[in-house]
């Protein structure tokens, strides 16, 4: 047993005498003891802040206790997500579950938490990413998928850090088409698209709400989709499993994770609670504006879901050895 799979069963049994609050009428009237704290593992201003804050009072109303959204950056989305782990498993600490909680145990030494530390709740949204260049530069993405094959090693492609998703979608496109470029990692988004608006860099996978803004400006210009189906934000671009890459889909998303030791009443409260949110008008039309798609899935599908990206992940991250840059 790993000292991470140590730590899990300690704060399971630790947990035990919870189990005592799993009755019917709990399912029905529980309320949360104090405020609930939504803990974003990133900095203000990214995707799970964004749907976070926009549905908040809408779910504080649904339990009858404040939401506070909490940001705890640090470590790749690390430090945020094992200050959950190590929560109260009562329902007052919920993670705002980024790809990236899922990505750090497989590229760091030891994150400080183990997946099964983690009970998920609901599966709120995807976040698309999308294949953008700067505008003018190719005609559609067929047309740079053939000058990348063509040129090996000659163009880069920006990342919005060492164990991003960004640099994942690039990596599981450098295996789908076999092309050969260089990845040049930034200390974030926002500078990864200036210098790609700029011409330092070729290309880069970047998730709609950070892109979408320069898309329509006209600055840059959006090759490809990355989901399997179009998204209503960007009608006419393509996919890119129906373009050059069959098959292909490298997105972000937002969960809502608990410490695995929640009793189920509890947790299907706050799954509700959640789902209560994104059925509200004003969360929809901004999760519209900026290009989320909401998923809003049961418990089941939530787990059905954090299984499926690690293995996904965890296997492509495994084959290319790549590893988080720490310090």
């Amino acid at each position: 047993m790993t000292d991470l799979s140590r730590r899990a069963a300690l704060r399971l049994a630790a947990a035990g005498s919870l189990a005592g609050l799993a009755t019917p009428a709990l399912a029905q009237e529980w309320t949360p003891p104090g405020p609930v704290r939504l803990i974003n593992p990133f900095a203000p201003g990214g995707s799970p802040d964004i749907l976070a804050r926009v549905m908040a009072p809408h779910m504080q109303g649904f339990l009858g206790q404040p939401m506070i959204v909490e940001n705890r950056p640090g470590a790749g989305a690390a430090v945020g997500t094992r200050s959950v782990a190590r929560a109260a498993a009562d329902g007052t600490t919920v993670l705002l579950a980024p790809i990236s909680s899922v990505i750090a145990p497989f590229m760091m030494r030891d994150p400080g938490y183990d997946l099964g530390e983690f009970k998920a709740l609901t599966w709120l949204a995807t976040t698309p990413f999308i294949l953008v260049v700067r505008s003018g530069r190719w005609a559609d993405v067929r047309e740079f998928d053939r000058h990348l094959k063509a040129n090996p090693g000659r163009l880069s492609g920006a990342t919005g850090g060492s164990g991003t998703p960004h640099q994942l979608a690039a990596e599981l496109y450098r295996g789908a088409s076999g092309g050969d470029f260089t990845l040049v990692s930034y200390r974030g988004t926002a500078p990864a698209l200036t210098d790609l608006r700029a011409g330092v860099v070729d290309f880069m996978f970047a998730d709609m709400p950070a892109a979408l803004g320069q898309i329509r400006q006209g600055g840059l210009q959006a090759l490809a989709v990355c989901t399997p189906a179009r998204v209503p934000a960007l009608p006419d671009v393509p996919t890119m499993a129906e373009t050059v890459a069959p098959g292909f889909e490298a997105n972000s998303w937002v969960m809502w994770w608990v410490p695995a030791a929640t009793p189920d009443p509890v947790a299907r409260r706050l799954a509700a609670a959640a789902a209560h949110g994104l059925a509200q008008p004003d969360v929809r039309a901004r999760a519209a504006e900026v290009g989320f798609l909401l998923q809003g899935t049961d418990m089941a599908g939530a787990e059905a879901h954090k299984r499926s990206e690690t293995e996904k992940w965890g296997a492509l991250i495994r084959a290319r050895g790549l590893r988080f840059e720490e310090g």
